[in-house]
């Protein structure tokens, strides 16, 4: 269900902030009811306001509204920033409906924000709509606030019924894509500046749909897989192995991807893929294939570490190596490559040599190795004996 919000003007400060935030260069949208938009729509407003009699309060001593800020904020699930259909034009046709049907004759000028929090993005339109009705030269009055909430709520279920958009039940929380956000451990971790193998692959599926925009889902496989992750369908659920976590020995390596993502359900994947433009039958540039290599090598370390960490005391000739994801001739040539492999192979080495029972002692050059890995981290890698395994990981797992 789309949330309406709305907030009485009355102090000149409140008037400022809205107005700043209309005119600000974030807007992706912006229009006029009654009113065409230009940056001095406030000074209009006023001056109607003024001709009515508007600009003071009806009684002595109360605060004068001299205009609301109102805000539909779609859900998360139907905005086309998240695979939904709800485009940034649809967004601003529904709110002319809206205003249309029940603010027709007052100046209202309006723009649209993609809004971000920690749980994910949306569109909202911002709206500030003026106290005075052009039509019977009174101040817009919609009952006690109570009243007038309850009534806004009502509005907006008949408008979603007519658009088709997704009704609130009883109960349940309004979106499902602030759910499928990364869990509290996963947000722990990338809070704390860690690589998280999960949060990687979102990353990259995210980076299939949004930079290279497949037709298809075989456009979509194939994409990919080129990136070693195999995508299947089962009982109507989008999986996705990860066969760089795969390769590194970790079993937790197949994901529902509805559950990683709530934009990478099936049939929000079926929406993007019609009403994207097809690129990606285009070959990637080498600064593309790098970076997508570096994470692909990011998410294959985090998952070994992962695994390194429950096979703490196996035997070191038994104990998981590292096995990077398989890279190019032409990129093994790029300094970024070279510096991250070198590192994770350094930090591995570390690590399995920390966790492992009955570690080889090969003196001098165990050590050369394991100083040159330390080169591109924050700390070099030294292991000492008495500290404990928290501190341990914390020097460790970047």
């Amino acid at each position: 269900m789309t949330v309406i919000k709305q907030k009485a003007v009355s102090s000149s400060r409140h008037a400022k902030n809205v107005r700043k935030y209309i005119n600000g260069k974030d807007a992706l949208a912006r229009g006029g009811w009654n009113l065409p938009y230009n940056k001095y729509w406030y000074a209009k407003m006023a001056r109607t306001r003024k001709s009515f009699g508007h600009d003071k309060p009806a009684r002595a001593g109360a605060k004068n509204t001299i205009m609301y800020h109102q805000v539909l904020a779609f859900l998360p699930e139907e905005c086309s920033c998240n695979g939904g259909r709800m485009t940034p034009d649809a967004c601003m046709a529904y709110a002319e409906q809206w205003l249309a049907k029940h603010y027709p004759h007052q100046q209202v000028i309006l723009a649209l924000h993609e809004e971000s929090d920690k749980e994910g993005k949306r569109f909202a339109v911002h709206m500030a709509i003026n106290r005075t009705d052009l039509l019977t030269g009174k101040r817009l009055w919609e009952g006690t606030g109570a009243q007038a909430k309850h009534k806004r709520a009502s509005w907006v279920r008949e408008m979603d019924e007519a658009w088709n958009l997704t009704q609130l039940e009883k109960g349940k929380k309004n979106s499902k894509i602030r759910d499928r956000q990364p869990r509290d451990i996963e947000k722990e971790i990338v809070d704390r500046g860690e690589y998280s193998y999960k949060n990687n692959l979102r990353e990259l599926i995210h980076i299939a749909i949004s930079d290279y925009h497949p037709k298809n889902m075989e456009q979509f496989k194939k994409l990919l897989a080129s990136w070693g992750v195999d995508i299947f369908i089962k009982n109507n659920r989008v999986y996705a192995t990860d066969l760089d976590i795969k390769e590194a020995g970790n079993p937790k390596c197949t994901f529902n991807l509805t559950r990683l993502d709530g934009r990478f359900a099936l049939k929000s994947l079926q929406t993007a893929f019609e009403t994207g433009t097809t690129e990606s039958e285009k070959p990637m540039t080498f600064e593309q294939r790098r970076d997508v290599y570096i994470q692909r090598l990011k998410k294959a370390y985090s998952a070994w570490v992962e695994q390194a960490k429950a096979s703490k005391g196996v035997a070191y000739n038994a104990f998981p190596k590292f096995v990077a994801p398989k890279c190019d001739d032409d990129l093994l040539e790029d300094p970024a490559v070279r510096d991250e492999l070198l590192a994770r192979r350094g930090y591995a080495k570390e690590i399995r040599n920390r966790y492992a029972s009955a570690v080889p002692d090969y003196g001098e050059d165990n050590v050369r190795a394991a100083g040159q890995a330390g080169t591109h981290s924050v700390q070099q890698p030294v292991i000492e004996s008495g500290r404990t395994r928290k501190q341990s990981d914390k020097n460790v797992e970047h």
